[in-house]
């Protein structure tokens, strides 16, 4: 009989208790904890374990070593000596406005001081409170101090007009464990995104950033070689109750589920909620990590910003530029690799510094990313969304253009008018998010020796080679397909090849010319 999985669980006592499998990652933790004094700060994506590891972190520090027996960390040199653990998980605080979010940190702090048996005043400062929190904490030892979800009332409030309050009211708060260095044992703070200078990383400097440490980059998710000692046998069962062969069902896993990277020696991760849900559903594969919630603040910032998705996905990235997010001059690239969106793909040298590549990380993300996108950018809901996606394919499969041209018209046009002035930077954007959601390989911008391809579509038994223009004529796109030689790549593939001219209208806002010529 094996040990259930629970996908939903946050704390490590309940784990213990019921009988829950815990995979063991307590050789990061005794890494952690093992100096002298510790202050860490680590992001990763939601639904990767951000919650258990601040608890298992809490129990460590309590001195609760029977919960550790049978893992790494329990027969490794620690003192389990217990110290007073101020752990604050700050998603729990009302954030609607600055003065809710200080009113729901005070209570917090409050609750804190209680379960430590100290007794604070009554300021209602969020700020002041907690300082005095530590001050006194300290009379029971070095203080510990975890702190999980401390971005949710920046993340929430990306685009408010009270963000510079929420802000204020943030640092206010943090500022304290650098005032309290002294006092301190240990810190650890964990989030989905590393904010930068609107923060509390502005002040809050003291931290050691392990986010993307190869030395912590497995220390959420699963590798491999842990899927197949932990879950083995359960993928195995299953391959055998679905009929499929073994060998195969474990490639079609890891290219769902598998694929994260948080540095670019490390090895792929499995999201862990996702491969557990996909366990406990039985080996149905679906998507199990937009299904418990998608952050809609990343499409709000991508539409709103008139980010170029694709480029941040094709090209390479400084890495400067990936270090932290900046609400004040957002960039694609850390807010979709700090969420979960794109991960390292590969890093390479460039005039003798590093740029990193970024891809999805598995198909489960690739997918649902783009019906969101879609949905998102065009404002139609995911059901009309992936409506349109089955018409256009079975348009592909029997190679109707019109129909295609068609159904990109209408999705198109369906778009409210206001918010379709942003269609001249984004409709590129939405039109190869529907192409790639078809199934069919698109290559977005392919280099050529003397130009780029817009797109090209590999069908079962058709290419497509498409250009776009913007208030230019469609033949002009036909013209620069054949004088830059786009088609000779396909030549030998020996299929027939279509060249697509499109001209988009700024005035329309939509597609006024299709041209369509093939190959001879």
């Amino acid at each position: 009989m094996y040990q259930s999985i629970n996908t939903s669980n946050y704390t490590f006592e309940d784990t213990i208790r019921g009988n829950y499998l815990y995979v063991d990652k307590t050789v990061f933790f005794h890494q952690l904890v093992n100096e002298e004094k510790g202050f860490y700060f680590l992001s990763r994506p939601r639904r990767f374990g951000k919650s258990l590891s601040v608890s298992i972190l809490k129990n460590i520090f309590k001195g609760n070593k029977e919960f550790f027996v049978g893992l790494k960390i329990y027969d490794m040199p620690y003192d389990w000596k217990p110290y007073p653990v101020i752990n604050l998980n700050i998603s729990k605080a009302d954030c609607s406005s600055a003065q809710q979010l200080n009113k729901g940190l005070c209570i917090i702090l409050q609750d804190k001081a209680r379960e430590l048996g100290i007794e604070l005043s009554g300021e209602t400062k969020s700020g002041y409170l907690f300082g005095e929190l530590i001050n006194k904490a300290k009379d029971l030892g070095k203080v510990v101090i975890l702190i999980d979800e401390y971005d949710k009332p920046l993340v929430e409030n990306i685009y408010a007009p009270h963000i510079e309050e929420i802000r204020q009211v943030l640092e206010n708060f943090y500022i304290n464990i650098k005032a309290s260095d002294e006092n301190l044992r240990f810190v650890f703070m964990t989030g989905v995104t590393k904010f930068s200078k609107v923060s509390v990383f502005s002040k809050l400097n003291n931290l050691r950033d392990i986010s993307m440490s190869e030395a912590f980059a497995t220390m959420y998710g699963y590798t491999q070689d842990e899927v197949e000692h932990y879950f083995g046998d359960r993928i195995d069962l299953l391959a055998d109750k679905n009929k499929v062969d073994r060998t195969n069902y474990r490639e079609r896993i890891q290219k769902w589920y598998n694929g994260f990277r948080f540095h670019e020696d490390a090895p792929t991760v499995y999201n862990p909620v996702s491969l557990g849900m996909f366990l406990n559903e039985g080996g149905r594969f679906n998507n199990f990590w937009f299904s418990t919630g998608s952050p809609s603040f990343i499409f709000k910032v991508l539409k709103r910003q008139n980010i170029d998705f694709f480029d941040t996905l094709f090209n390479p990235v400084d890495s400067v530029i990936l270090d932290s997010f900046d609400v004040a001059n957002m960039e694609a690239a850390p807010l979709l690799l700090q969420t979960g969106y794109l991960t390292i793909d590969r890093v390479e040298i460039l005039m003798n510094e590093p740029v990193y590549f970024l891809r999805f990380p598995n198909m489960e993300i690739e997918t649902a990313f783009e019906k969101h996108l879609v949905s998102s950018m065009a404002e139609r809901s995911l059901e009309v969304v992936t409506s349109e996606i089955k018409q256009l394919q079975m348009a592909l499969v029997t190679n109707n253009t019109k129909d295609i041209e068609r159904i990109l018209k209408s999705h198109i046009a369906a778009i409210p008018y206001a918010n379709r002035s942003d269609m001249e930077e984004n409709y590129q954007n939405i039109i190869y998010s529907v192409f790639r959601l078809l199934g069919a390989e698109i290559h977005n911008e392919v280099h050529m020796n003397n130009g780029r391809i817009d797109a090209v579509i590999v069908n079962r038994d058709h290419i497509y080679i498409f250009e776009f223009k913007m208030d230019q004529p469609a033949k002009i796109a036909i013209d620069q397909i054949k004088e830059k030689g786009y088609a000779i790549p396909y030549l030998n593939s020996g299929k027939p090849i279509t060249l697509i001219g499109i001209n988009f209208s700024r005035e329309v806002r939509n597609i006024v010319e299709w041209m369509e010529e093939d190959l001879a």
